[in-house]
């Protein structure tokens, strides 16, 4: 089964704008899954190491490129967490909108610093938030439907204006990620709302009903009915990779393709793929 899987991800794979076999995928002559571990978990994310970030309730299990648990983090009194921001593998960022607090996690996921209170800057009803340059933090306040950056300082220093005035929408953004440069604000209902790294908006992108991506170079990853899908901003298409190697949900996933490694989270497990030169 992993054999027929891994030639029909490769030949899939081949296609997509961006992988082509005279950039990423040069050379690539077989594609297959490495370990499988059983872990619980109802999201993932990664950072550019290939570490992966397993979350569950108000835990944080932290693996290897290699399947190997480099360490755990969790408070039970913080209450759930809302969202892992790993962009910055030694200062990853956690968030806890329940609680309208953040905290910083280092390398082996020990708090660093001193808990941010949203309370304290006014800013407790975020219901969204990520990390951003110059240790900042983007915060989506649905209070005046506006984002909001805090610089290192935690004083404001951006905000975009009213998102449904500037984009003539109903916001209601589930996903946020800062990426080279720009902060992506997904809205299922009409797209990924694209801003410039001081809160202008710039652009939508026509990617429908998601809940959480990745953005490298110039595609956005997501999944979406049990299929990676890839769109190229540059070039307005898109490409999609069937992921599912057995009859088992698909809950989330991450694919780092300058590492050539594809992380499936299922229920109670977790699948690493790889693709071999």
């Amino acid at each position: 089964m992993v054999n027929v899987f891994g030639k029909l991800f490769l030949c899939t794979l081949l296609s997509l704008p961006g992988l082509s076999q005279s950039q990423d995928t040069a050379g690539v002559t077989s594609f297959e899954l490495i370990r499988q571990l059983q872990v619980t978990g109802t999201s993932i994310t990664s950072d550019y190491l290939g570490n992966v970030y397993a979350i569950n309730d108000n835990e944080i299990a932290k693996y290897s490129s290699t399947g190997s648990l480099i360490s755990s983090f969790s408070d039970k009194n913080a209450g759930t967490i809302t969202s892992v921001d790993a962009s910055n593998p030694l200062r990853v960022q956690v968030f806890y909108q329940d609680f309208g607090q953040i905290i910083y996690l280092d390398d082996v996921l020990s708090v660093i610093g001193s808990r941010i209170s949203l309370l304290e800057q006014g800013l407790d009803q975020a219901t969204l938030s990520c990390s951003s340059w110059d240790d900042g933090i983007w915060l989506y306040d649905p209070q005046d439907f506006e984002l909001k950056r805090l610089g290192n300082d935690l004083r404001l220093s951006h905000q975009s204006g009213n998102v449904n005035q500037l984009v003539g929408i109903e916001a209601n953004p589930n996903f946020i990620i800062e990426k080279n440069n720009f902060v992506y604000l997904n809205n299922p209902l009409t797209g990924i709302l694209v801003f410039d790294q001081f809160g202008t908006y710039y652009k939508t992108l026509p990617v429908i009903g998601i809940e959480r991506f990745q953005v490298s170079a110039d595609q956005v990853f997501y999944l979406q009915e049990g299929k990676l899908i890839s769109y190229n901003m540059r070039m307005f298409q898109y490409a999609d990779v069937p992921v599912a190697s057995d009859d088992d949900v698909i809950l989330d996933l991450r694919f780092e393709r300058e590492l050539k490694q594809l992380v499936i989270l299922k229920e109670k497990k977790l699948e690493w793929y790889v693709i071999k030169d």
